[in-house]
C-alpha cells in the first residue's frame, strides 16, 4: 500500500474515533442532562404537592366552625382576661407610641386605621402598630403572634384557615378581626406576656350591644387575652364578649 494511501487511513480512523468520542459526550450529556430533569420534576412536583396539600388543609379547616380550629382554650394555654383601665381615646398622632401595655388594646394611635379588609397580615406587609390601635378605637379585635408561631407551620395553617374564614363574610362587622404578627421589633423588644405566643386585644367600653340611648365613649378600657397556641374556642368567646361596636367609636358600624 502507498504512502498517500496509508496516510488516508489513518486519518479515516483518526476522525471515525473522534466522532464516536463526540457521540459519547453526547449521550453523556443527554444523560445527565435527563437525570437533572427528573430530579427537578420529582423537586417541583414534591412542592405542588405540599402546597396543594396545605391549601386543601386549610380550605377544609375554614369550613370547619371556629370553635373547632385549634385547640380548646385550656389546651392552647389561654390565660384570663386581662383589663386595663383605657386612654387615648381620639388622640391621633403620626409619631410612634411608647403603649401601656403591649400588644397594646388602647392608646394613642395614627389619624389613619386600616382599611384593606384583610384578616390575615405577615410581618413584610403588616400596617404599623397605630394603625392598628385606630382599628381597635373603631371596634376590631387584633390577634397577635409572636415569631415562633410565624416560623410554625401547623400554627400558620390554622390562623390562616381562621383569616378564610372571615374573609368568607365580607365586610360584615362582626368578623372586624385582624390576625396580626407581634414581632421583635415591637414594643421596644416586648414579648406578649406570661411567656404566650398568640394574643387577643380589644378596646372596649362594657356595652356588648349598641345603644343610642346609652352609648359612652368614655370611659373605656383594654382587654387582653394571653394564649400559648391558637384556640379558635378562646376567640370565639373573646369576640362574643367584646363584639365590634363595644368599642369608643363602635358606633360608627350603626350610622
Amino acid at each position: 500500500m502507498s504512502k498517500p494511501n496509508k496516510n488516508r487511513d489513518r486519518r479515516e480512523i483518526l476522525e471515525q474515533k473522534r466522532k464516536e468520542a463526540r457521540s459519547a459526550e453526547r449521550r453523556r450529556t443527554l444523560a445527565v442532562v435527563a437525570v437533572c430533569v427528573a430530579v427537578a420534576l420529582v423537586i417541583t412536583g414534591a412542592a405542588i404537592f405540599t402546597v396543594v396539600k396545605n391549601n386543601r388543609e386549610q380550605s377544609q379547616l375554614a369550613r370547619q366552625d371556629l370553635t373547632k380550629i385549634g385547640a380548646a382554650a385550656q389546651a392552647a394555654g389561654c390565660g384570663a382576661i386581662q383589663e386595663t383601665d383605657a386612654s387615648g381615646q381620639g388622640q391621633h398622632t403620626d409619631q410612634p407610641v411608647t403603649y401601656q401595655v403591649n400588644p397594646p388594646p388602647f392608646g394613642p394611635h395614627n389619624p389613619v386605621a386600616d382599611a384593606a379588609g384583610k384578616h390575615f397580615y405577615t410581618a413584610d406587609e403588616r400596617p404599623a402598630l397605630e394603625i392598628l390601635v385606630h382599628n381597635e378605637e373603631h371596634g376590631w379585635t387584633i390577634v397577635w403572634y409572636d415569631d415562633k408561631v410565624a416560623g410554625d407551620n401547623q400554627q400558620l395553617k390554622l390562623l390562616k384557615a381562621t383569616a378564610a374564614k372571615f374573609d368568607a363574610f365580607g365586610n360584615d362587622p362582626r368578623y372586624n378581626v385582624i390576625i396580626a404578627p407581634w414581632t421583635s421589633a415591637d414594643g421596644a423588644g416586648q414579648a406578649i406576656p406570661d411567656g404566650k405566643h398568640i394574643a387577643f386585644t380589644h378596646w372596649s367600653i362594657h356595652q356588648p350591644t349598641y345603644d343610642t340611648k346609652t352609648f359612652k365613649a368614655d370611659p373605656s378600657w383594654g382587654e387582653s387575652q394571653y394564649c400559648t397556641g391558637f384556640s379558635g374556642a378562646a376567640l370565639d368567646t373573646f369576640m362574643k364578649k367584646f363584639p365590634f361596636d363595644d368599642a369608643p367609636e363602635g358606633y360608627l358600624w350603626h350610622r
